[in-house]
């Protein structure tokens, strides 16, 4: 799944591109601990709601076959 993250702050706005989800929400998430307003959108530009990303995410880990 490709997605951007997508932020503005102090220094300006940030544009970048992932296929990790789990990549983006940790992403998303230090933006926002340093003072950026930070959203991920799909290619599209639609919203990605976080909560499910996250939900995603753990299920596919949970999916994961044990090594």
């Amino acid at each position: 799944m490709s997605m951007f993250v997508k932020a503005d702050g102090p220094s300006g706005r940030a544009k970048i591109h992932s296929d990790e989800p789990k990549q983006a929400l940790g992403l998303a998430q230090y933006l926002r601990a340093i003072g950026y307003s930070a959203r991920i959108e799909d290619t599209n530009g639609n919203a990605i709601d976080e909560k499910a990303l996250k939900i995603a995410i753990r299920s596919r880990h949970e999916e994961a076959p044990s090594s």
